[in-house]
């Protein structure tokens, strides 16, 4: 292998080498576009609640899966960023997945906006539910 190279390209590789360190962290990443509402996600995202990599998840099933009791603090903390009067986004609350189990998901996001996009909210999930007291 020569090393001597100054200019290595590593765009190759890498899309496929951080899909698995992220599957193996279970940290999903997640995009929602806020004048269409379209939800893109990573598998991680899709498995953190409890679908199949391959499942349609939207962004009214996300809000769906979250607990009656935690949906209004998540959406207020969401309506917070989008508005600007928040810098970020920053929640921990629990989900009903589809297989009946309670899971505690902490989401952390920020907007975005690139030349020409239209503004998105972007962030990552964790299923943290193994990390908090019993």
């Amino acid at each position: 292998m020569n090393t001597n190279k100054k200019n290595i390209d590593l765009s190759v590789i890498c899309d496929d080498h951080w899909d698995v360190v992220f599957d193996h962290l279970r940290l999903g990443f997640w995009e929602l576009s806020i004048a269409t509402g379209i939800l893109r996600s990573t598998r991680s995202f899709k498995e953190n609640f409890g679908y199949p990599p391959d499942g349609v998840l939207n962004y009214e099933s996300v809000l769906g899966l979250i607990l009656p009791e935690d949906l209004d603090h998540v959406q207020d903390e969401i309506e917070l960023t989008v508005t600007r009067e928040k810098n970020s986004y920053d929640v921990l609350y629990r989900i009903r997945r589809p297989d009946g189990k309670i899971r505690w998901i902490k989401a952390d996001g920020i907007l975005s906006q690139q030349d020409g996009e239209s503004l998105k909210l972007i962030g990552t999930t964790l299923d943290v539910t193994d990390l908090k007291p019993s």
